[in-house]
């Protein structure tokens, strides 16, 4: 049943929907539908960490939602601004265009099939066992200080440390905020490991903490984690040639884009790949200077400085 105040709410705008037009604007959405009962569409939350079981429902006539979780509620117009990032008229015109008829029972089957990601989630009590021995752990913690790194973004991050690797650990989520594994760093040495299986060209690290904002896109989780320390949204590609299917997430979920590339030709042709596959998307360069190879070379200040300076950042409306 819904709260008292989003029946208020529904009462205020006396609209009505088809079940039809609601399960096409979920779709559209990328709102997963986990179920149905006679009124209501039962859905996994957009709005916070939700891929077990659906903690909300959407009225099919009323268009009205409820996360039983996170308490989150409103119209399906609220909705659809918030999860696609579209203002008032852009959604009430997305809502409208999904009046047209269409077979339900299709429209319902492919809601309830729909795993935009295809992937599967990784062992929560390993990252958390990581977690802790990072922790406990003082040269570990050490370690990301000089990176430039503080504890509260390893606790935010939930960032680890495998002493039996001796290696820093990244979690790493889809869009949605599903953990699929992490990236790893030797702290004496440069050397690189992933999860097992990890679908590295799938996703963009901390994009489920960033999605529809403009976005600062880097290579490393580090330089994005340094970024977003400063209360600048970042993504990092986790290599320096972006995927197919990291473009689409980009195109999808960022309002518009500024690239941070490392100093070097691979950056150079990171930039030429997001520019020349995102033409719909208002985009910027940071340029990291002369003397510094990537963002991690840069003191917060010149962070700030760099990315506050961006030539386009006015275009984009920051």
């Amino acid at each position: 049943m819904l709260s008292s105040s989003v029946k208020q709410q529904f009462n205020s705008n006396g609209i009505f929907y088809t079940s039809e037009q609601i399960a096409s604007i979920l779709k559209s959405c990328s709102v997963r539908v986990g179920g149905e009962i006679d009124t209501h569409y039962l859905i996994y939350c957009p709005f916070h960490y939700n891929v077990n079981t659906p903690a909300a429902e959407i009225d099919k006539q009323k268009g009205m939602f409820l996360c039983f979780s996170c308490g989150e509620n409103g119209s399906i117009t609220d909705m659809v601004m918030r999860t696609t990032g579209r203002n008032y008229f852009e959604a009430t015109r997305l809502i409208k265009s999904k009046e047209q008829s269409c077979d339900i029972s299709n429209v319902i089957q492919s809601a309830l099939d729909f795993d935009p990601e295809s992937l599967k989630e990784f062992d929560k009590s390993l990252i958390d066992r990581l977690h802790e021995s990072l922790m406990d752990n003082n040269r570990a913690l050490d370690y990301y200080e000089s990176r430039g790194i503080n504890k509260i973004s390893c606790v935010d991050f939930k960032l680890g440390y495998s002493e039996k690797q001796d290696m820093v650990v990244v979690p790493v989520h889809d869009p949605y905020g599903m953990c699929v594994g992490f990236v790893a760093r030797g702290i004496d040495q440069k050397v690189f490991k992933n999860s097992v299986g990890l679908p590295k060209k799938q996703i963009l690290f901390n994009l489920h903490r960033v999605r529809y904002k403009t976005i600062a896109v880097v290579e490393s989780s580090f330089d994005a984690i340094r970024m977003s320390q400063l209360s600048i949204p970042a993504v990092a590609t986790l290599g320096a040639w972006p995927s197919k299917r990291q473009l689409e997430l980009l195109s999808k979920y960022a309002e518009s884009i500024i690239i941070c590339p490392d100093k070097d030709d691979a950056g150079k042709k990171m930039v030429d790949k997001i520019k020349d596959n995102l033409h719909n998307k208002n985009i910027g360069i940071m340029d990291v200077g002369t003397n510094a190879k990537d963002v991690g070379d840069l003191t917060n200040n010149e962070i700030i400085s760099r990315y506050i300076n961006v030539d386009n950042l006015n275009i984009v409306g920051l």
